[in-house]
This record gives structure tokens, C-alpha cells and sequence, in this order.
């Protein structure tokens, strides 16, 4: 076990960083310049110099061999907010029996639950005290390039690419690339480090969309209402179910598209639904979007006096687009993986990945792993072997 990477990467995930999807700002919340600081910090001890610009993003770069492309690796620093990030309490398991986990407050985990828990039996893992997330997605992809970084800085004998680096705020909320600078980068290709197996080399992600839906009814007195009311929360729910049925998430895999009810708030008078809709097929995604326009349009006729605002808005789109054109990223991940005796794996990423706005702002990058799993919730944890076998992978693709 790295006991210096293990560290820094616990050291990362005890502080607070989630974003906050309600927030106008740039990054949505100042937590975030916490971790951001501290690398900064950390990259200065290691002789590197960093600039953290006015929305929170930190650019460095640690110069290589001349006349060598310059390569980018990036990780975002908040997390997610589907569960709480304060006060996260790491535990580490050195030799996984291969049983029940007890993660505290109620919660365990087992190979029953999560069938690839199996497979660590014997190894170390990181898991939660079970009343937080851990994390991990993207902590432990910051702390694999922090500990790239102080392997070449101690070692300056071993030759290697200019290695440009980005930490970004905000990736969690789908804003994390919107203030990017590919010219302040420097990178010809880069990689994100935000993924869970390190055996995969990831370029297909979805194109990505987010639909809002106003609805205005008619609030009376429920002793008055016959042929008055329009109850704003029973139209809200009759759009949702005026779409496709089969194209929510948990009956979707693989290159199937979605759409996705993230949040819904609403009395009587006023309701509002938030969703996003992904696929990896842009025409596919502009059929969902005709779906919902349809499903307003349905609605409409059969609540006559409701008002119903449909707002849609582009997100991202699938880098691989720009990856069949510009191959070089993938070209030399798998030269890597071949020269430390692996097989890579390439499945459609089902999330968003910040590499996705990078690659049609002129960076083209794909998605690396980090050995994490689970991310978002309580369950999450991270491979300890697996991790470490990411940071080789990265300092294997940096050698010149």
C-alpha cells in the first residue's frame, strides 16, 4: 500500500466541497476554494506553480521534456448532492473479509448488495461511516494526480511529457467546464481522472439536455372547486406521466437514453418539474425533446385553463464526435495500457464527465477511472489497490 497516496486522498475527502445547484455564483459554493487552496498550496511545496483564477479554477503545469506534446490531466474538487459531504469520517478496512461491512449510523454493505465487493476480499478498501458520501468521485481522481505529480517531481531523472494540469469547481451541478480555458491549459489532449474502473478508457459520454416545466393552475377554496380548480400538482403529474415510461432511468443501460424527474416543487396554484435528458444519439435526444413537447401539448388538452411553460436547454455533448477525429488521447492511453501488461475495456459513459465540454473546446479528452464505485450516496468506497494501479496507468501514459 502507497501509504502517501492513501493519505493524501483521505486528507481530501475530510473537506466539505459540494456544490449547490441553487447558487448563481462561480463556484457555486466558496467551500470548494478550500481544497482548491490547499493544492494550491501542496503543488507550491512540490515546486510547481499554480493559478487559481476567478472562477475557481486551478491551472498548473510541470514542465517535461522539450519538444514533447503537453499533456492535461483534470479532476473537479466538489462532490455530489445527493447525500451530505460534511464531516466525512473515512474508515479504512486493510484486509476486506469479504462480508458484511458496518458503516455505522444503521447502514452495512455486503457482495449480496453490491456483487463487486466480492472480488476485494483480502485487499484494502475505503468506505464511509455511513452518514455521508465519501467523496471519492472526484477526490480520488485529484488525489491520483497529486501523486503523479510528486513522483516525477522526485524523481527528475525519469523523462516524461510536459504534464499540464485543471481542477475544476462545480462538475456535480454540470457547470464545472463553463469557465474553461483551453489556451490557459496548454494541453494538446488531456484526461479526466473521474471514473470508477481503471481498466476502462472511456470517450463515448452522453449529449446531454435539461427540460423545465412551469405549470400555472387555478387555486379555489376545496369547498367551491367543482368545475373551478385547477390543481397545478395533479397536472405536474400528469405530464410525467404523459411520457415514455421505458425511457426512465432505472429501465435504461448501456446506449439507451433517458429522461430523468431530478426535482419537483409546487401548491396548488404553481408546480415546476426539473429534468435532464440524455443520450448518446443526438438524433435520439431530439426525439426525447419532441416527447416532451408533445406531453405539453396533451396536457394542455386535457386540463384546458392550465398554462404550461417548457423550457429546454443543451448541456453537452458526446465527445466522442471530436475522438473519432482526434484519436491521439486513446492512441497513447492504450499504448500505456499495453506496456503494463493490460487489456483496456471502453463502455459509453452514462454521466457527465467535464472531458465532454473540454473536447469541443479545442482539448480533446477522455475519461480515465480511479477505483471508486457507488459514488453519490452513503455506500460509495474506494479500491486501494485498484487506485494505486491508476496512478501507474497515469504515470505510464505521461513517459516520454
Amino acid at each position: 500500500m502507497n501509504q502517501e497516496s492513501l493519505n493524501r486522498f483521505l486528507r481530501y475527502v475530510r473537506v466539505d466541497t459540494q456544490s449547490d445547484e441553487n447558487s448563481p455564483t462561480c463556484p457555486s459554493t466558496a467551500k470548494q476554494l478550500n481544497l482548491t487552496k490547499m493544492l494550491q498550496q501542496e503543488l507550491a511545496v512540490l515546486g510547481i506553480e499554480s493559478e487559481i483564477d476567478e472562477f475557481g479554477v486551478l491551472y498548473a503545469k510541470l514542465h517535461g521534456e522539450p519538444g514533447l506534446d503537453p499533456i492535461g490531466l483534470n479532476s473537479h474538487v466538489d462532490t455530489a448532492l445527493e447525500c451530505s459531504g460534511k464531516d466525512v469520517k473515512p474508515q479504512v478496512i486493510e484486509c476486506y473479509d469479504g462480508g458484511v461491512i458496518e458503516l455505522g449510523h444503521g447502514y452495512s454493505m455486503s457482495p449480496e448488495q453490491f456483487p463487486n465487493l466480492a472480488k476485494y476480499k483480502g485487499q484494502s478498501l475505503v468506505v464511509t461511516s455511513g452518514d455521508t458520501l465519501l467523496g471519492a468521485d472526484d477526490k480520488a481522481g485529484v488525489a491520483i494526480i497529486m501523486s503523479v505529480l510528486a513522483y516525477f517531481v522526485a524523481h527528475p531523472e525519469i523523462k516524461h511529457h510536459p504534464i499540464c494540469v485543471c481542477f475544476t469547481p462545480d462538475e456535480e451541478i454540470g457547470r464545472g467546464p463553463d469557465h474553461f480555458d483551453a489556451k490557459k491549459f496548454g494541453a494538446k489532449y488531456a484526461y479526466t481522472v473521474d471514473g470508477d474502473t481503471p481498466y476502462d478508457i472511456a470517450y463515448e459520454t452522453f449529449n446531454a439536455a435539461s427540460a423545465t416545466v412551469k405549470i400555472q393552475g387555478k387555486a379555489i377554496h376545496p369547498g367551491e372547486a367543482k368545475g373551478k380548480l385547477i390543481n397545478a400538482q395533479t397536472v405536474a403529474m400528469a405530464f410525467d406521466r404523459a411520457l415514455p415510461e421505458k425511457q426512465r432511468p432505472e429501465f435504461t443501460e448501456g446506449h439507451e437514453g433517458f429522461n430523468h424527474l431530478v426535482g419537483m416543487e409546487g401548491n396548488v396554484e404553481e408546480a415546476t418539474l426539473h429534468y435532464i435528458l440524455r443520450n448518446h444519439d443526438q438524433a435520439k435526444l431530439a426525439q426525447q425533446k419532441e416527447d416532451f413537447a408533445k406531453a405539453k401539448s396533451d396536457v394542455e388538452q386535457a386540463y384546458p385553463g392550465a398554462k404550461i411553460e417548457l423550457t429546454i436547454t443543451d448541456s453537452y455533448r458526446n465527445m466522442k464526435e471530436v475522438l473519432d477525429v482526434h484519436p491521439e488521447a486513446l492512441e497513447k492511453a492504450r499504448e500505456a495500457f499495453r506496456k503494463l501488461g493490460l487489456t483496456p475495456t471502453s463502455k459509453p459513459i452514462r454521466g457527465g464527465t467535464d472531458g465532454a465540454t473540454f473536447s469541443f473546446k479545442g482539448c480533446p479528452t477522455p475519461n480515465l477511472g480511479t477505483g471508486s464505485y457507488n459514488h453519490h450516496g452513503r455506500f460509495e468506497y474506494l479500491s486501494v489497490s485498484e487506485f494505486e494501479t491508476m496512478i501507474e496507468i497515469v504515470k505510464t501514459i505521461l513517459l516520454a
